[in-house]
């Protein structure tokens, strides 16, 4: 039988439940939070890059974004799948990317095709919660981390950054 709901399965045990404190679930809760607050931060800085390049030209970070959004939605179904209470945190963090940049209609379309097809990848290869899913979610987390760094590093408010000062 086929299921079309994305969310975990009845008598799947989350790895790490909400109220476990082993050092196993203490570093996939700090994976988790710090991929959000990173995405938070990109998320933040990219809104202010937006008005600074052509409308009709791509911007420089666009091909990382667009990878960022694949990871997310693919940490977005592998965390529901695996029981995370937050897993709903990553479609929210994609919302506030496409909203923070300004898009709509056509220029926000790859980013929700990336952000689906981060879903889709993973609704197929993985129906229950197992420790290779697991696995690919802690690769997720590191990869947009690393995504993350990346962006902020480039287009980050720094010195030498081609970003105008914070207001």
């Amino acid at each position: 039988m086929h299921r079309s709901h994305q969310g975990p399965r009845r008598g799947v045990r989350h790895p790490c439940p909400v109220r476990a404190d082993g050092p196993q679930c203490r570093k996939v809760r700090g994976d988790r939070e710090r991929l959000l607050l990173k995405s938070l931060a990109v998320f933040v800085t990219l809104a202010s890059a937006t008005p600074l390049f052509a409308a009709d030209a791509a911007p420089p970070y666009q091909a990382d974004v667009l990878r960022l959004s694949e990871v997310l939605g693919a940490a977005a179904y592998l965390d529901s799948l695996c029981g995370s209470p937050t897993a709903a945190d990553w479609r929210a963090k994609m919302a506030a990317l496409l909203d923070a940049q300004g898009l709509e209609g056509p220029a926000r379309r790859p980013y929700v095709e990336a952000f689906n097809r981060g879903q889709r990848t993973f609704s197929i290869a993985h129906r229950t919660c197992t420790a290779s899913a697991r696995g690919v979610l802690q690769r997720y987390f590191a990869e947009g981390a690393q995504l993350s760094d990346r962006l902020d590093q480039r287009f980050g408010r720094t010195g030498d950054s081609p970003l105008p000062p914070a207001r």
